[in-house]
């Protein structure tokens, strides 16, 4: 049913839809504005932020994972409204402030590797997240009860690329969250050069138009490496209480210049096909020596039958060096030769070997990130061979603002369980396993 419009300044021409942002600022805590382009999401927040504070002294901060975009983007577009309506605001690079009431409005960076460093968000009363999609859980879980200020809101506007979105799923499940879902044909200030090229969309590529203008997730096509239905099987994954080996995995994906996350991960044998994500602890430390002692009090703690880790870059000094001190340590680079000959290199084998964990019911997901970064996995093909190549890191970290770290670590474990089967065949203690094998020569890449 459709709003009724309300006698607003000007500046508040917004969707009658998005009313309740401005009408229940003070009734909850949290937004979640989400939709399509052409939904008037952006707009409407800046509008809002902007008019409040002309009436009132507020502290605001806008934020995108990376800084400079949210500059780009949510300046330029204070920048206009402010000239539009002849606002009484002083513009500068790094924040606006009004010259009446003394509202502050100022950017903030929300990349996970720099979330650290949240200094001047404990007195905002306004915080804004656009494009919120590209936020991490981690980020959510360290940015949400930083902002702490008596009636203060947190605000997300976005568009989520998948199902899972950390955002939208820390979102819903809260009771004190206003969520609206908006689209273009429900904003009537829709330029109609949008209203046309969305309509271009809807006739060209349903899939697009979707996800596009109606705001709804990406349909994973033939070059995602794993259906998010696997994926969301796998974290309710059961099994059967039967006698087994006790065999676990340790693997540990090294931090790479950019900011990286070192991150180590515990598998855990939970049947005769099922193994379990048991622990997964990620850390931000440029110092390598501190870093191979952290490994070495995990590996002390965890006592796994093999230790499998990232070996290039930062990380082949680390790993040799762990090789020599400490046993059963296997060094994994991922353009390493395939073991299977439809594979491009190990990076392939280690994730067409998770794909087949997942699609048989034998891995149990538990690490929210983990899950999160398999969903946009996609795969390549060599041009020259046809060989199955997976999305490199530089072409992730451009597309999605982040490393897989927590993918790629849980890859090298699965990696470790299908190609070094020897240090898992071990009679320790178990003599009614004296016959098992872990078969590695079947099929498991159909």
């Amino acid at each position: 049913m459709q709003t009724a419009r309300l006698k607003l300044p000007k500046i508040l021409d917004i969707p009658p839809k998005l009313y309740p942002v401005l009408l229940e600022l003070n009734q909850h805590p949290l937004f979640l504005i989400e939709g399509g382009r052409g939904s008037g999401k952006t707009h409407t927040i800046g509008r809002i932020i902007l008019y409040l504070g002309e009436q009132r002294k507020i502290r605001v901060c806008c934020g995108r994972v990376i800084k400079d975009s949210v500059k780009q983007s949510v300046l330029t577009l204070f920048k206009d409204i402010i000239t539009q309506y002849n606002l009484d605001y002083e513009i500068s690079e790094s924040q606006i402030v009004h010259r009446k009431t003394g509202s502050i409005i100022f950017f903030k960076g929300f990349r996970e590797q720099e979330i650290v460093n949240i200094k001047g968000l404990e007195g905002v009363d306004i915080l804004w997240i656009d494009e919120a999609e590209t936020v991490t859980k981690r980020a959510v879980d360290v940015i949400v009860p930083t902002i702490r200020k008596e009636n203060s809101v947190i605000i997300f506007t976005m568009n989520r690329f998948v199902k899972s979105d950390a955002v939208y799923q820390f979102c819903i499940s809260r009771p004190n969250c206003l969520h609206i879902h908006i689209n273009y044909f429900e904003n009537p200030y829709c330029p109609q050069k949008l209203i046309d090229e969305a309509e271009a969309c809807k006739a060209a590529n349903m899939s697009d138009y979707n996800h596009i203008w109606l705001g709804l997730p990406l349909e994973q096509g033939s070059d995602y490496l794993i259906a998010s239905s696997k994926i969301e099987e796998a974290k309710n994954l059961k099994w059967n209480d039967e006698r087994h080996p006790n065999n676990s995995i340790m693997a540990v994906d090294f931090s790479a210049s950019g900011g990286d996350l070192c991150v180590a991960k515990r598998l855990i044998q939970r049947s005769m096909t099922v193994w379990e994500e048991a622990e997964t602890i990620a850390w931000s430390e440029p110092d390598t020596d501190i870093t191979k002692g952290k490994v070495m009090n995990l590996y002390g703690k965890w006592k796994p039958n093999l230790l499998i880790g990232d070996a290039d870059g930062l990380g082949y000094p680390i790993m040799c060096s762990l090789k020599n001190t400490l046993e059963n340590v296997a060094l994994f680079r991922g353009a390493m030769q395939a073991k299977n000959d439809t594979n491009g290199n190990a990076r392939a084998d280690g994730y067409m070997a998770v794909k087949e964990m997942l699609e048989c019911g034998f891995l149990k997901l538990n690490d929210h990130n983990c899950a999160r970064q398999l969903e946009y996995m996609k795969i390549k093909y060599r041009p020259q061979s046809g060989s199955i190549l997976i999305m490199d890191k530089k072409e992730i970290r451009k597309e999605q603002n982040e490393s897989p770290d927590y993918s790629d670590t849980l890859m090298m474990a699965i990696y470790g369980i299908y190609f070094y089967p020897h240090y898992f065949i071990s009679n320790r203690g178990r003599e009614d396993y004296s016959n098992f094998k872990l078969d590695t020569e079947f099929d498991i890449y159909d």
